[in-house]
């Protein structure tokens, strides 16, 4: 049986771009990469599914703490061994990349299932794009994969005033049918908001307190997620795309037994300190090989991609980004992602004005502000819109939603080119 592992090249740019050293790792840093950084891990790599080789990290996986002892993986099987591959879908570059080079490497269309977490949760107050879920939809038509969805029940709106045990989480089921996952303490929180209600009617405070305690207990929020790396803190990552994303996979596998699984997620060194510290492979949370038979592999295949690498994948597969990218956002993460730039959020008041007068409106009622200092107003300033108006047709989709499977894949004889987000050019913050 044959091994790979990532082969490195220490390289420069004519402008010697600074390439930093990461665990023994060459990083191209988000922040310095440009349109003319060399190319290191970006190209197209030998098709290896069914020739028995095993992936071994370009970095060893950390054990320097009891969690990453815990998830500690040494080695990934050969691809050929896992029944399905799970890949947790954005819609975003990195997970199309993600995608796109988990094709190239061989692996069969049918094995592949694309899983998308919605952050809006089916609330009428929306905190992502309107072309997200219709991007993800089109580019799983237009490559033959499957692709389902789930969310946690009232969305980012709802953990933002959550009050209580959080929400339940729904996920697509293979046979497409929706199911639905309520905490362990769901039951408990809305029946001591009935009874708050009846106590409030017949003026008992007393009760009232007493049930209000009780209720508080189980969580209390109102307030913003913080610009922090602590997910305990930008509890939107946490809540709303993790821990849904583990409650999704362990249910669906859970019927199966005696099966093998690789989880597949585009988190990129370069993007932050935080996940330049990251393991390319582990365990998932969700592996259970002795109560449940099931082996679960995470798989961060795309880690050590500069974003000039991500481009190059998406170039040579001729694939079009999210039209946020062609209007000129550098990521495309929630519409109102809180680190988001000033410029960003100029370009929301001026595209979705709703999103924009719900923060206002809720940082008036929370008296707590999404900036970690200021209001909403006072951090857009007189902040220019970052919106490319040229791009009137992907300006229409991002509003609208209308893409469909033809829109994803240029045509032959059409230019690709960088889109006017790319290299920084939609200044946000780190993820």
């Amino acid at each position: 049986m044959s091994q790979l592992t990532g082969q490195l090249t220490l390289s420069f740019d004519s402008d010697e771009t600074e390439i930093s050293v990461i665990r023994e790792v060459e990083v191209i840093r988000d922040r310095d990469c440009t349109i003319d950084t060399p190319i290191l891990h970006g190209y197209r790599p030998e098709p290896i599914y069914g020739k028995g080789v095993e992936l071994y990290p370009t970095v060893p996986g950390r054990t320097d703490t009891p969690h990453m002892m815990k998830y500690y993986l040494n080695n990934l099987d050969p691809l050929e061994t896992y029944d399905y591959f799970f890949v947790l879908f954005s819609g975003g570059k990195d997970s199309v990349a993600s995608v796109l080079n988990l094709l190239e490497l061989g692996v069969p269309r049918d094995k592949i299932i694309l899983l998308h977490h919605d952050i809006d949760g089916g609330s009428e107050k929306k905190m992502d794009w309107p072309a997200t879920k219709a991007y993800c939809i089109a580019f799983a038509a237009a490559f033959g994969l499957e692709i389902r969805f789930s969310f946690r029940e009232g969305g980012f709106w709802g953990e933002v005033y959550r009050y209580g045990s959080k929400q339940p989480v729904q996920f697509q089921d293979a046979d497409g049918s929706m199911k639905r996952i309520e905490p362990q303490a769901w039951a408990r929180s809305q029946e001591l908001k009935e009874m708050m209600h009846r106590a409030e009617l017949e003026d008992n405070m007393e009760l009232f307190k007493k049930y209000d305690e009780e209720l508080r207990s189980y969580g209390y929020r109102f307030k913003f997620p913080a610009k922090k790396a602590d997910l305990s803190a930008r509890y939107c990552s946490g809540v709303l795309k993790i821990e849904v994303g583990s409650v999704a996979i362990a249910h669906q596998v859970d019927t199966q037994k005696d099966c093998k699984i690789m989880v597949l997620s585009g988190e990129r060194r370069g993007e932050s300190t935080n996940r330049s510290n990251y393991n390319m492979m582990e365990l998932h949370r969700t592996h259970a090989p002795t109560r449940n038979k099931r082996i679960v592999h995470h798989f961060r295949n795309v880690i050590d991609f500069s974003e000039k690498d991500v481009w190059e994948v998406l170039k040579r597969n001729r694939v079009v980004p999210h039209a946020c990218y062609l209007v000129g956002w550098g990521r495309a993460s929630c519409a109102c992602c809180i680190f988001s730039s000033p410029s960003h959020f100029a370009g929301i008041k001026e595209l979705l004005p709703a999103y924009y007068e719900n923060i206002r409106q809720s940082e008036i009622e929370l008296q707590f502000t999404l900036d970690n200092n200021k209001s909403i107003d006072e951090f857009v300033g007189n902040a220019k819109s970052c919106v490319v108006h040229s791009e009137k047709k992907a300006i229409y989709q991002l509003l609208t939603g209308d893409i469909k499977a033809e829109d994803i894949i240029l045509p032959n004889g059409v230019e690709w080119t960088y889109p006017a987000g790319a290299f920084r050019q939609g200044t946000g913050g780190p993820c």
